[in-house]
């Protein structure tokens, strides 16, 4: 009897033997774009939440508009050469960021990143004195330990340093006893300085200071450039009656400072602005401030004067006419500064920063004499100072893991 269930044949003739591959490929297209649009959506999402969170994130700087002139061409005296690469590193690895320079007979005294005091003598280093109090060489203790800055020797023999967190100290270079001479827990005009950071002495024993801001720390120093803050002042102490005058003030990172030979005028850089402003001390524009470098090609740390009445300006990094420079790019933009911050760290703004070494010798005119340069930084990639002894050029750092040594009778001064 033939079964009433109907068989059903697979062969070519049935709705799967009769699939084509246009069939697959039309199913795939499909899923494909439902995976696109899901991708697209996703990535459209996570975007819309990074740009949310870096709007709500606060920046750690509230940034000012500023200007600066068209960035300078380097001809002329200001040339590239290769000069700096003559340079040799004295105790590397064996010593961190040696800021400023001081000469003593043959012996070298600089301050290091850990809050010593160095004596360099023959080829020999040892701890001078130390200003703060251990533990040393981390972050979160610089305000602590201390961070020796600007430092010279008064008429007397003794070592005036400047620390940028403790205030400013006398040193016995024979005994390493220290003394405090100004407490940074003392405000003046009000304000206590955060960042002390150079000085020079002069003859009769009158320091001559600058605080770089009253907002930001040394080891937030990356952040006081970019935020551009104008807290900056310079000031003169006397020693001996304690008396503390404000000459300077309104400056965006006030740095190096400068007696000229005869005591007339100080000069002082201005980092963030890449100039140095002279404010005469005595004569019919006492107490009147002038520019005395504009528009300079980098951004100026120390300047010291040498025994041929010119002077040394050590640069921190460069800006030039035909190289991009973020400073100069950024600088009428606080938001993007203000962004940058959000998302990058001090330490990666620094890598970030173009090796390149440079210093100028400059006259009593503010022309430029002659310029060393290292343009791929690879032997000096900044300068914080120069000290010039017998025809030696020693250079400082604020960072770097040695001291750099350049004889200029090879480069044929």
């Amino acid at each position: 009897m033939e079964s009433n269930v109907r068989q059903r044949k697979f062969d070519s003739h049935t709705d799967k033997a009769r699939e084509s591959p246009d069939d697959d490929a039309k199913q795939n297209t499909v899923a494909s774009q439902g995976w696109g649009a899901f991708g697209a959506a996703f990535i459209l999402a996570s975007v819309t939440c990074a740009v949310l969170i870096l709007v709500i994130l606060p920046s750690p700087i509230q940034p000012l508009p500023y200007s600066l002139p068209p960035r300078p061409t380097l001809t002329g005296a200001l040339t590239p050469n290769n000069r700096l690469t003559e340079a040799e590193h004295l105790f590397e690895d064996n010593i961190e960021g040696p800021e400023s320079l001081v000469f003593d007979g043959d012996h070298l005294y600089t301050g290091t990143m850990d809050g010593t005091i160095l004596d360099i003598y023959k080829g020999q280093k040892r701890v001078l004195a130390r200003l703060g109090r251990e533990p040393c060489g981390g972050y979160a203790n610089e305000p602590t330990c201390g961070r020796p800055l600007g430092m010279r020797l008064n008429k007397d023999g003794y070592l005036i340093v400047a620390d940028a967190y403790l205030g400013l100290f006398q040193v016995n270079v024979a005994t390493g006893d220290v003394h405090q001479i100004y407490s940074s827990q003392d405000p003046i005009n009000g304000q206590k300085p955060q960042f002390l950071n150079d000085l020079d002495v002069a003859s009769d024993g009158t320091i001559y200071f600058s605080d770089s801001s009253t907002r930001w720390g040394r080891r937030e120093n990356r952040y006081c450039i970019m935020e551009a803050e104008e807290t900056g002042r310079v000031m003169s102490f006397n020693p001996t009656t304690h008396e503390m005058s404000l000459l300077m003030e309104g400056l965006a990172f006030a740095n190096g400072v400068q007696l000229s030979s005869d005591e007339e005028f100080l000069l002082v850089c201005e980092t963030t602005k890449a100039r140095i402003w002279r404010y005469w001390l005595k004569g019919s524009k006492a107490g009147q401030k002038e520019v005395f470098m504009d528009n300079l090609p980098g951004l100026p740390d120390n300047i010291r004067r040498n025994r041929r009445g010119t002077f040394w300006v050590g640069f921190a990094t460069v800006r030039r006419a035909e190289k991009f420079s973020m400073l100069d790019f950024t600088s009428d933009k606080p938001w993007l500064r203000s962004l940058i911050t959000k998302i990058v760290s001090q330490e990666t703004i620094v890598r970030l920063v173009p090796k390149y070494g440079l210093l100028l010798e400059v006259d009593k005119a503010g022309q430029i004499v002659q310029s060393l340069h290292d343009p791929t930084g690879t032997v000096v990639p900044s300068v914080s100072e120069v000290e010039e002894k017998d025809g030696v050029l020693y250079l400082g750092s604020y960072n770097l893991p040695f001291l750099s040594r350049l004889r200029l009778k090879k480069t044929g001064n």
